[in-house]
């Protein structure tokens, strides 16, 4: 599926501009903060979001622990490892990425940077 086509859950650390900024963009979004369950277990996180097919955005490499060291089953997450945190830059990443029509794959971790993609794969550690 193309970035566009897909569900996200969004963690407590994703601003609320960035939320709107997908919304906008026409994406479904469940905010964590808006379902008011800020400081909620990042493994139930995890957890619902397998449930729903939602991709997990996020700033937190916790996510990424649960997956692949812990196996957590996890529909996919973007964790976006920026310097420069304002929704600004983190909204100007991702218009880039919408820009590329990249196709997503579930299942794996993106870690996005400024500059660069690296996805890893996380089938083998939850089946």
């Amino acid at each position: 599926m193309k970035l566009n086509q897909a569900s996200f859950l969004t963690d407590e650390n994703i601003s609320p501009k960035v939320v709107a900024y997908f919304r906008n963009m026409g994406l479904d979004v469940l905010d964590t903060k808006e379902q008011l369950w800020q400081g909620t277990d990042d493994g139930d996180l995890i957890t619902r979001a397998y449930r729903e097919h939602r991709f997990i955005l996020t700033h937190d490499s916790d996510f990424g622990t649960l997956a692949i060291n812990q196996g957590k089953p996890c529909y996919g997450i973007l964790y976006l490892r920026l310097k420069n945190l304002k929704s600004s830059n983190v909204i100007r990443v991702c218009e880039d990425l919408f820009r590329r029509n990249i196709e997503i794959h579930t299942h794996a971790v993106w870690v996005i940077e400024e500059t660069w993609i690296r996805i890893r794969s996380i089938i083998a550690e939850n089946e």
